[in-house]
């Protein structure tokens, strides 16, 4: 299932949106781990949409937020501060 990349003006819109969600999860100073993971995935099939807020220096946000889209399949939207907006588009329901 291999997504085509957002233009700027999606990735736009999806911020714009995303700015009013509140963070599916909170990522503490252990990292991305396993379980870590299993959970993003299963927020992004659910919602599609959704924001993470992580608790570490800029460099390790700046790594998760490369981390999540490389193994998860999904579109890093942008960042503010300590926040990151992820996207998934959703599967057909038959």
């Amino acid at each position: 299932m291999e997504n085509n990349p957002l233009t700027s003006a999606e990735k736009k819109e999806l911020r714009g949106i995303g700015q009013r969600l509140k963070p599916h999860l909170h990522i503490g100073k252990q990292g991305l781990g396993i379980n870590v993971f299993k959970e993003i995935d299963r927020a992004l099939l659910k919602n599609g949409l959704i924001k993470i807020r992580f608790e570490a220096g800029r460099e390790a946000i700046q790594s998760y937020c490369y981390d999540i889209p490389e193994k998860l399949n999904c579109e890093y939207v942008g960042r503010v501060g300590k926040t990151g907006i992820f996207f998934r588009d959703m599967p057909e329901k038959a």
